[in-house]
């Protein structure tokens, strides 16, 4: 079967609308741990297990999801069904999330809503995500298309992302009558909120609609098998039995794990570690925002020809060392004061360059798993394109699990205080947060890039297998 299909530019950017999607949940990392914990006074080890354990759905969610659209026969694909299926909990489930009543009163009722519909969030993400990827393996085979498009998806994560911080420090976090300190400013959390509803529901129709030229492609692939438990067990196993499965899988786990981190500690690195104010923080990610929309043309002629497991590696490696060194020297004394414009518009730059960075990383991983679809196809005559990528959304979901889980777990650990203004956290607590947010997080982020130094699918390799699959 020909499975040859030409990719237009609208095309790709109707799938980095999916981006979006991922952008503002994404951007929930940064907030949704100090906002539970900060704001509405949740003990911060009960508000990161219960962001942690939906972990435990992800782990079966992810794969069955993955299974059944791989032999779902339907109308509409075997894709789209449960893309439509996503629409109410993702929408229904972020709303909520940041929109908890005011009547719930102390640890127990807060645990139990922000656990609910992180898990519902979660489950959305889930119906959504795994076809979209699975999507796109079908959408082309060709090594290069397949990162323009995620390079494409990846621009729109980090726009979307790092706009939403923007707006939280520049609209929605900042001081009034009532908080002198934006962060504490419940309201704004709430607002946010509402926005980022609003973005997702947009968004989910744009990508749903926009690709459902490839519905005729999706159902051409149907296989005539039944799903059985027995079936799906085997198909996991076949696809697990790919080293270069693994390797991503176990990459993207340690990465998504560290950004997880990074990002429930980010609100409190950048207003109690440096100190600084809701607008000079709004600004400063101005330039994160930048490195996402210039990452098309830096990546199309850095990644022209080259192999995308060492830009995967470089990626990673040029971001440890963005965000590393500046905490690193600060703990040792060595690095501008709080307050001062070098301070200022050192990190700035900084922010930029690790933002392109970890990019790169995202790109190249992304492509690299969907690669893994024509080595397996190989080896077991199945196209299991929604198993396949079930891993990878299941990797990246670790961001919002074990991070916050692990993050809540490390302010504990520190005594963090809750509901406490920038200035008023002793400054023996503060050097254990750059202890934790710097040295800790870079460790697991170099675990990431040694598992994806092992992958195995190169760029000739990966032609040699369309060669014999006759795909190209």
């Amino acid at each position: 079967m020909d499975l040859k299909i030409a990719v237009r530019p609208a095309d790709r950017w109707s799938f980095a609308n999916a981006g979006a999607v991922y952008g503002v949940v994404w951007n929930a990392n940064y907030f949704v741990l100090a906002y539970y914990s900060q704001v509405l006074g949740l003990n911060p080890a009960l508000a990161g297990l219960a962001l942690s354990l939906a972990l435990v759905v992800d782990a079966i969610s992810d794969p069955l999801v993955g299974y059944l659209s791989d032999n779902t026969k339907s109308k509409h694909g075997r894709r789209h069904p449960y893309l439509y299926a996503s629409i109410l909990p993702l929408i229904f489930g972020y709303y909520l999330l940041w929109h908890p009543p005011t009547s719930l009163d102390g640890d127990q009722q807060l645990f139990i809503w922000v656990l609910t519909f992180n898990v519902l969030v979660r489950l959305g993400l889930t119906l959504f995500l795994v076809p979209a990827f699975a999507l796109l393996a079908e959408m082309t085979s060709d090594y290069e298309e397949r990162t323009r498009i995620v390079t494409r998806y990846q621009t729109i994560v980090s726009i979307i992302g790092n706009g939403f911080s923007v707006a939280m420090y520049a609209f929605w976090l900042v001081p009034t009558e009532t908080y002198s300190d934006g962060v504490l400013n419940a309201g704004g959390y709430r607002e946010a909120g509402s926005w980022g509803t609003a973005v997702i529901a947009i968004t989910l129709i744009v990508f749903i609609l926009g690709l459902r030229k490839f519905i005729p492609r999706s159902r051409a692939l149907q296989t005539g098998n039944n799903p059985s438990p027995a079936q799906f067990f085997r198909h996991v196993r076949d696809v697990a039995r790919s080293r270069s499965l693994r390797s991503t899988l176990l990459s993207g786990v340690f990465y998504y794990m560290g950004n997880g981190i990074y990002a429930a500690l980010w609100v409190y690195i950048y207003s109690y570690f440096w100190e600084f104010t809701s607008e000079q923080i709004s600004l400063i990610v101005i330039p994160m925002v930048m490195g996402g929309m210039l990452l098309t043309p830096i990546l199309a002629r850095f990644a022209h020809g080259r192999e995308k497991k060492w830009i995967a590696v470089l990626g990673i490696v040029g971001g440890v060392l963005c965000n590393l060194i500046p905490i690193s020297l600060r703990l040792a004394g060595w690095w501008p004061e709080n307050g001062s414009s070098t301070l200022f518009w050192t990190m700035m730059v900084l922010g930029f360059i690790e933002t392109v960075m970890f990019l790169f990383y995202d790109v190249c991983w992304r492509s690299m798993t969907a690669d893994v679809t024509e080595e397996i196809q190989l080896r077991t005559g199945r196209r299991n394109e929604g198993v396949i990528t079930s891993s990878m959304t299941f990797a990246s979901k670790c961001s919002l699990a074990l991070g916050a889980g692990v993050s809540g777990f490390l302010l504990s650990l520190i005594s963090w205080p809750t509901e406490t203004s920038v200035g008023d956290v002793p400054a023996e607590v503060v050097f254990d947060l750059g202890l934790i947010y710097g040295p800790v997080i870079g460790a697991i982020w170099l675990t990431s890039a040694y598992a994806i130094s092992r992958y195995r699918i190169s760029r000739k390799g990966h032609a040699e297998a369309l060669q014999k699959l006759e795909l190209d």
